[in-house]
């Protein structure tokens, strides 16, 4: 009981500092959890097979997930520096993530952030954020579609918290029939579509460009939170 009682303490505690530095959702899954679902190919912007979390780190116990919310369009820029797109959003929640990892290893644990070929949206499924959506998004029943996932895998012993299992799509297909390139089945997209669309999308600049959104934009779930009604 003892230790069952430390692990949700120190659970507590990390949970508490990731919502003071700056994250609006926090999970916790367990390795032994995500090791367990089968590798998948991943075909975005590189070719290979998602990794079990012993590929990146010897006697890791736990993954914190982390979401944020994109409550703004900057949040979907693209920019391209040294011949690589980054989304300046992103660079924002590595460097919370990374502020969370040193205080856990003040405490005494190894971690690493982000190891990315774990695939993000399994995690948060599984650490109770959201449910997968047809648009492939994870959606979350306040921000829906509108948020972004980091992550922190350490040696760390945390308490798991529950999958999330509701089905919150049910029969709505509006991000389908909001596809202006037909990149949607339910629950998949058709990556080499999809992406072939976001090259044509407006930019300010040579080295910066919008993204689409427009599956996310049509689904009902976030849309108060993100001033969309």
């Amino acid at each position: 009981m003892r230790h069952a009682d430390d692990a949700r303490a120190l659970t507590d505690e990390i949970k508490k500092r990731a919502i003071a530095y700056g994250a609006d959702l926090v999970g916790i899954v367990s390795t032994g959890t995500i090791d367990a679902v089968p590798r998948h190919f991943v075909g975005w912007d590189y070719q290979a097979y998602t990794k079990k979390s012993t590929d990146y780190m010897e006697g890791s116990r736990s993954v914190i997930v982390l979401g944020y919310q994109a409550w703004d369009d900057v949040h979907e820029i693209q920019i391209r520096r040294r011949g690589k797109w980054e989304y300046p959003a992103y660079q924002r929640m590595r460097l919370h993530a990374r502020r969370l990892l040193r205080h856990i290893q003040g405490l005494g644990y190894k971690g690493m952030v982000y190891p990315e070929l774990m695939s993000q949206k399994r995690m948060a499924q599984l650490a109770g954020l959201g449910s997968f959506g047809k648009n492939s998004l994870i959606l979350n029943p306040r921000y829906g579609p509108w948020i972004r996932l980091q992550s922190i895998l350490t040696d760390a012993e945390l308490a798991p918290d529950e999958p999330f299992e509701e089905d919150l799509c049910g029969d709505c297909e509006a991000c389908i029939r909001a596809c202006p390139v037909g990149a949607l089945t339910p629950y998949t997209v058709d990556a080499e579509r999809c992406s072939g669309h976001l090259n044509q999308m407006p930019s300010f600049t040579e080295n910066s460009t919008l993204m689409c959104t427009q599956c996310q934009r049509a689904c009902p779930h976030g849309r108060e939170e993100r001033g969309l009604l």
